[in-house]
């Protein structure tokens, strides 16, 4: 079935970035944030690196992750020329969207603190005109039409092909340009120990310093919930007003990390496609009826708020699905699901469960820091033995039978978690086509590192 479709020729792309112009004209866009861009293997023009450029902007594909799981549903399709539209009034600035986009073309704009992107010069190709971009080219690298797509027509280097379906034909590299260089005898002898110190730096989606909130949110979901279940246990006391003081601690953090705050309550709109719908609405109902349950004593809406709980925990974990790491394990120490069980085994104070637990997130622990010592990448040993020892200690305060030995517990526990969760968003970014590209060049099958 043929689609509107761009078409790009990597052989002829000079990267001059004449589309972007075109696109930020037609649209009114800052240059500094188009929503085109020319991704370069040699920004840095070193003679003996590849010469390799990339247009791209969205490729309004069939099955379009940004649609599919945005919270707030601000994304629709239009049936008549394909386009996925992004609707300002409708985005919350959430930016999940960019997580889920592996062409990087949803843009958050800190100045109107929502999202941006290419909405296919929609009112030009619905007038039988091709995109702007297409028109700015001078080469011919970009075009435009109606094509029905394979995926071969994707299999080009540094291009991800996720399985989403992607509108755009990527026209082969000449076989003997399968790798294109320079051709130049006095180029100067390329390290490739000093490659990665050449490429051009690329802007992390998820960094630390920007996911402080989202650290303490997670960890506040699973502390919740454990206590919860071990309160409906019967070995702890859940107080209402430490619970409702908690709770709203906890949706300021999470409210802290969106651009359109009077916006939140749409965040539940997507439940049947996004996690991070379903993250919002179970913990919401959770804490609502855990806070009926505390006023009725009523056992029946405890257990069901466990059941919104545990999902909550479930979805946490599951909204990270679109993260790469650096350690490539399936299994994260810090993930949230197994921090609220470790919270519930130390409240209910069943030793065989709490080595169990303790044995199992120190394992993990463990085995991604061999890993990433093995890759060459930082691993932090100081703050990793420090880890480990908040696993270790609360387990011999316990052996004590201290008076103070649970709380004095659970406060380190809540340090260790507090770090290995921080590593879990230091260790952890989403594809973009930067990335792809400085991929391939360091990649061990090319010689010259391209």
């Amino acid at each position: 079935m043929e689609k509107n479709s761009f078409i790009f020729n990597t052989n002829r792309c000079v990267g001059c970035d004449a589309c972007a112009a075109g696109c930020s004209i037609e649209n009114g866009t800052d240059l500094m944030m188009n929503w085109r861009e020319v991704n370069t293997h040699n920004k840095i023009k070193h003679p003996g690196l590849p010469v390799f450029h990339f247009s791209l902007a969205c490729n309004h594909c069939e099955e379009a992750p940004c649609m599919k799981n945005c919270p707030a549903l601000a994304y629709t399709r239009d049936e008549k020329t394909g386009a996925i539209i992004h609707h300002a009034e409708a985005c919350i600035g959430c930016t999940y969207c960019t997580w889920a986009c592996p062409y990087d073309a949803p843009k958050f704009n800190p100045a109107i603190k929502i999202v941006e992107k290419c909405n296919f010069c929609v009112d030009r190709i619905s007038d039988g005109k091709k995109p702007a971009c297409v028109d700015a080219c001078p080469v011919g690298a970009l075009d435009f039409g109606q094509l029905a797509l394979s995926d071969e027509d994707r299999v080009t280097p540094g291009f991800a092909d996720m399985g989403i379906k992607p509108s755009i034909q990527l026209v082969p590299l000449r076989e003997e340009h399968a790798s294109p260089t320079i051709e130049n005898l006095d180029e100067e002898k390329i390290d490739p120990e000093r490659i990665k110190e050449w490429l051009p730096e690329t802007k992390e989606k998820v960094s630390l310093d920007k996911e402080w909130t989202l650290v303490l949110f997670t960890i506040a979901v699973a502390g919740l919930v454990s206590w919860q279940a071990a309160h409906l246990f019967g070995v702890i006391e859940m107080p209402l007003i430490p619970f409702a003081v908690i709770s709203v601690l906890a949706i300021a953090l999470t409210s802290l990390h969106i651009g359109k705050k009077l916006r939140m309550w749409r965040f539940i709109l997507n439940l049947k496609g996004s996690w991070l719908s379903r993250e919002i609405f179970s913990f919401s109902a959770f804490l609502g009826l855990t806070g009926l349950q505390l006023i009725t004593e009523n056992q029946i809406i405890g257990y069901a708020a466990l059941v919104f709980g545990i999902f909550s925990l479930i979805s946490v974990d599951m909204v990270y699905k679109f993260l790469t790491r650096k350690d490539g394990l399936l299994v994260h120490s810090g993930m949230v699901s197994l921090t609220g069980v470790l919270f519930f085994a130390w409240l209910i104070e069943i030793p065989i469960f709490i080595e169990l637990v303790i044995l199992l997130k120190g394992s993990v622990y463990i085995a991604r820091k061999v890993f990433l010592r093995q890759m060459i990448l930082n691993y932090f040993p100081a703050l990793s033995s420090l880890r480990i020892l908040c696993l270790l200690i609360p387990y011999i305060l316990l052996d004590m039978q201290w008076e103070l030995s649970l709380p004095i517990a659970l406060v380190i526990t809540f340090i260790g978690e507090i770090i290995d969760r921080a590593e879990f968003y230091h260790e952890s970014d989403v594809t973009t086509p930067r990335k792809e590209l400085n991929d391939l060049l360091i990649s061990p099958q090319n010689p010259k590192g391209a």
